[in-house]
């Protein structure tokens, strides 16, 4: 175990925890379970935005969109997914891996101190998982759109539909909204200020996703600058530098988000600001002796199963031997578009990639391709010339998002891509393409 600071008398607990999220929860499973004593301090839902305004409800909506139900079905049935957004379960799960619940914001007074509603606690450990917030982008006009403007969050609670949609930001979550709204009828559009979409993927990822938004009906227009945005009528009216407007009913701003940092009193643990709040890849706040991060608030990337890792690795540094790492395992993502996509491990620029050679094979290779009717799509994988293992693999198609789980067991795995190129593949299935690229990854690592 980590050796805790000295304090003058016993801390009232081993861990406090400043957010009840995911990461939150797979802390306290793992540190609970070791015998430490815990409190989670948690303002609004335990459980954090992934079950009921982020991650479940929009594939719930994505999957209802995509079959054809009416929206009052999808937002019924969101509810049902988003768990009636009642959060009793999280919370007991919390209590019956022996924290206790403290429903308040809480912020440091010091080292191994916390303060919450007038009370003071103390802990060896703290550990910070607040999660983020949306940025909203210097647009003029953009703060007086009162309820005309949506983040995400504010979408998955919505249960009317706008008729006509704009959305800033043609990234992760400005295209899985895309995806939603058109899938429902409503005119979409999209604003991206990059030229392309998914440029840090190989090949031609974002041409490929592109097109099947627009043949679902979405208005992308990327490479575009936003000049002013105002609520015009019972609208609002999105005016480009080129003199071009956008008209519609609703702006949702997807441009990104960053963690959230602010009123944590980290001044009182020695960060005198937020350009010294920076998380090793063990999880430790660099330059305090007891403070932790994990999830978004740690500022290595902002997915569910990433922040459930993270809290896995703390726990490890908190009661185990400390030897775990938040790089210690390959970090897997998919993009819930229709098609969607699908990115694991090192990409071809990457330093990571090293002495790689990557090849790929195209969707319509597939028999189950031609069966389905599907979208055609492509996967890139890159094998190190050395080890000859897989260190990444990238792609868009149909199903893709489920091949994600065997291509992290053939990184992790470290085994020879000429391995993985004998393995017996169901036919047929979107799975054989794993056999292509392998099978092709094994000749061009031989050859080169």
């Amino acid at each position: 175990m980590t050796s805790p600071p000295e304090y003058e008398s016993v801390p009232d607990y081993d861990v406090a925890v400043l957010g009840g999220g995911s990461a939150a929860e797979a802390l306290v499973a793992e540190v609970g379970s070791a015998g430490c004593r815990v409190v989670v301090f948690e303002p609004e839902r335990v459980g954090g935005e992934c079950p009921f305004v982020a991650c479940m409800p929009t594939k719930s909506m994505l999957r209802d969109a995509a079959a054809g139900h009416t929206w009052d079905h999808a937002i019924r049935r969101r509810f049902d997914v988003a768990e009636q957004l009642d959060d009793s379960h999280h919370a007991l799960d919390l209590q019956r891996h022996g924290a206790d619940l403290v429903r308040a914001s809480a912020r440091l007074v010091g080292d191994g101190s916390v303060e919450a509603d007038g009370e003071r606690y103390h802990a060896r450990h703290v550990v910070l998982a607040t999660g983020s917030e949306p940025v909203l982008p210097p647009i003029t006009g953009l703060d007086e759109l009162g309820d005309r403007l949506w983040t995400s969050a504010d979408a998955m609670l919505a249960e009317d539909r706008p008729a006509r949609l704009t959305i800033v930001g043609g990234g992760v979550i400005g295209c899985e909204m895309a995806t939603i709204f058109a899938g429902f009828g409503t005119e979409v559009h999209v604003l991206d200020a990059e030229p392309h979409a998914f440029a840090h993927l190989p090949g031609d990822v974002g041409e490929i996703l592109d097109d099947a938004l627009r043949a679902a009906g979405v208005r992308v227009c990327r490479g575009v600058t936003i000049e002013r945005i105002e609520r015009r009528g019972g609208g609002v009216r999105t005016t480009l530098d080129n003199g071009a407007t956008v008209v519609t009913d609703r702006v949702l701003v997807a441009t990104g988000i960053q963690p959230r940092t602010s009123n944590l009193g980290l001044e009182t643990v020695g960060l005198e600001s937020g350009d010294e709040f920076v998380v090793g890849l063990d999880g430790r706040v660099a330059g305090t002796s007891s403070l932790w991060a994990i999830g978004d608030v740690a500022g290595h990337g902002t997915y569910t199963h990433l922040a459930n890792h993270q809290a896995r690795v703390v726990a490890d540094g908190i009661v185990g031997d400390g030897t775990r790492r938040f790089d210690d395992v390959v970090l897997p993502a998919c993009v819930f578009t229709d098609p969607p996509i699908v990115t694991v491990g090192a990409r071809p620029k990457d330093s990571a990639a090293g002495n790689s050679v990557w090849v790929s094979a195209r969707l319509h290779e597939v028999p189950r391709a031609t069966t389905d009717e599907l979208t055609d799509g492509f996967l890139a994988i890159g094998v190190d010339r050395s080890s000859r293992a897989v260190v990444g693999a990238h792609g868009i198609g149909d199903r893709f998002d489920e091949l994600a789980a065997a291509l992290v067991t053939a990184i992790d795995s470290r085994h020879p891509v000429e391995h993985l190129a004998r393995s017996m593949w169901p036919f047929p299935t979107v799975g054989e393409i794993l056999g292509l690229v392998y099978s092709r990854a094994a000749s061009a690592v031989t050859e080169s």
